[in-house]
């Protein structure tokens, strides 16, 4: 899923760029943004209160927290402490989904929508 997210969200600032240049420039806020609040370079717990919104809509922290879960069972030890740390829980990867599902299915539409109407695109 993330895959699709990241595949989306090009598609959708490809629509709306008027060359490559732009659109490396209107994409780069979000991918660093996206990086950067994944819950492990900067955690939920160290995180500013007025940021904590970024975790709900970045891709990359569902995904880092569905790849920990999956990881833990395979280290007693280590496993349990580190998903503390990071609170990671089992019971967010169907949220996860399904924010990842909607914002895949709001970037095509936002896609299609540019594409037509911004860099009109004939038959």
């Amino acid at each position: 899923l993330l895959f699709f997210f990241y595949d989306s969200l090009f598609a959708i600032i490809g629509a709306i760029a008027k060359d490559t240049r732009q659109a490396q420039v209107i994409v780069m806020p979000f991918v660093s943004l996206f990086m950067l609040f994944n819950g492990f370079v900067v955690s939920k717990a160290d995180a500013p209160t007025p940021l904590l919104w970024i975790f709900w809509i970045s891709p990359n922290a569902y995904a880092m927290q569905a790849i920990a879960v999956r990881l833990a069972d395979h280290f007693p030890i280590t496993g349990p402490m580190l998903l503390k740390e990071f609170g990671y829980t089992a019971d967010k990867n169907g949220t996860g989904v399904a924010v990842l599902c909607t914002m895949i299915l709001l970037l095509r539409i936002g896609q299609q929508i540019a594409l037509r109407y911004l860099n009109n695109v004939q038959r």
